[in-house]
């Protein structure tokens, strides 16, 4: 048993949960509602949700020696569904690479470079909790974009997972 990559493969299995309770929400939105202009940072629902893919495979790639060269700007995936599923699939491919992982990898420092081109190096724990915690604030500006719409804010706090996991009345 390794606490350190359970606890990692936990949050991608969250993250993933997460999405699926947001999806749920956007997919009532019209395609126009989800690529307007919203204010966030990315500007639309659409782009930011495809931040979160684009991201997710930044990371992945650095954690892997197979690095991707962002473009933060331009949308990569510009059909909805394709989007939903790319992302379903990054975390999936996420959760299952960090299974393979034993203890020592995840104490160990990660060195990388970063968009701006500077190297860094950080533990490697300390680049997944702000990998996993990357896609939280992202999600909130999504949920806030939702409501302005007149949805639902999705309920997609950890504790609904845990939860959803031991098919317990959510909270």
């Amino acid at each position: 048993m390794s606490a350190w990559r359970d606890h990692f493969v936990d949050l991608a299995r969250y993250h993933a949960w997460a999405n699926e309770v947001l999806f749920t929400e956007l997919d009532k939105l019209s395609d126009a509602q989800r690529r307007q202009d919203q204010g966030l940072f990315f500007r639309s629902i659409h782009h930011t949700v495809d931040h979160l893919l684009l991201v997710n495979r930044v990371w992945m790639g650095r954690l892997t020696g197979q690095p991707v060269v962002p473009d933060f700007r331009t949308i990569q995936i510009e059909e909805w569904e394709a989007l939903k599923q790319g992302l379903r699939e990054s975390l999936a491919a996420m959760a299952g690479w960090l299974a393979g992982r034993d203890e020592v990898w995840f104490l160990q420092d990660v060195t990388f470079t970063a968009s701006n081109g500077k190297l860094n190096t950080l533990p490697a724990a300390a680049v997944l909790t702000h990998m996993l915690t990357h896609f939280n604030h992202h999600r909130g500006q999504v949920s806030t974009a939702i409501t302005q719409l007149d949805g639902i804010a999705p309920e997609m706090d950890y504790l609904y997972y845990l939860r959803s996991k031991t098919a317990q009345t959510p909270i």
